[in-house]
């Protein structure tokens, strides 16, 4: 019989994570973790995000409300990440998207 330890399975996520960090405003480190090492709840919604991205029916607006979600998703401090996203220019959270997508080898959108 095969027997996995919760704290060894947690601890291998954990290693070689391609994190992106982002220094808040107040100086706070945030970490858009890699998306194959996100938990459960997080990783289905960014693949629900992901998946409206990527559907060419969508309106632009609608497209950038999903980018946000998907980077409060993949973090792990959602209400400083949220704090940010909604003082930061669409462009510099099209970088922070861009950055963590590359890093994280996320599916294309």
């Amino acid at each position: 019989m095969t027997t996995l330890d919760f704290n060894d399975l947690m601890d291998e996520a954990a290693k070689d994570a391609k994190n992106v960090e982002i220094k808040a405003a107040d100086g706070s480190v945030v970490r858009l973790r890699e998306f194959n090492k996100l938990p459960g709840a997080d990783f289905k919604l960014v693949l629900k995000y992901i998946d409206i991205l990527q559907d060419k029916k969508v309106k632009e607006l609608d497209k950038i409300e999903a980018m946000d979600l998907c980077l409060i998703a993949a973090c792990d401090r959602k209400d400083t990440m949220k704090e940010m996203l909604d003082e930061l220019p669409l462009a510099a959270r099209e970088t922070v998207f861009d950055a963590w997508m590359e890093a994280a080898e996320v599916p294309e959108s």
